[in-house]
């Protein structure tokens, strides 16, 4: 899974499948849909502040920011036009990221 660049491999990861948020999701529901690899999950705002600013982020470029706590995969977090959502990377894309933004794997 060799990409040129971080943006053509974050252009790569927006290309799964997304999951829209369902009406009255409790907090646990949330938390375990957003922890399927492989999709996008739309999240509400909040819960995009949220993770935004409970941690540093590992990564953060204008909306899009990269989530980890303590020696876990990456999620991806990010809006576009007015929508929130989240992408849990594997392990393998984790690396992939770290490798072309130049950061620190979470480990």
């Amino acid at each position: 899974m060799a990409h040129r660049n971080l943006a053509e491999f974050v252009a790569y990861l927006r290309q799964a499948e997304t999951v829209p948020r369902p009406d009255g999701e409790e907090w646990q529901a949330m938390i375990a849909r957003i922890h399927v690899t492989g999709v996008i999950s739309e999240i509400e705002e909040e819960t995009y502040w949220y993770f935004l600013e409970v941690l540093p982020p590992k990564y953060m470029n204008g909306s899009l920011f990269a989530f980890a706590e303590g020696a876990e995969s990456l999620k991806l977090f990010w809006t576009r036009e007015g929508t929130h959502f989240v992408r849990p990377l594997t392990w393998d894309e984790t690396q992939e990221f770290c490798r072309l933004a130049r950061i620190a794997p979470p480990w």
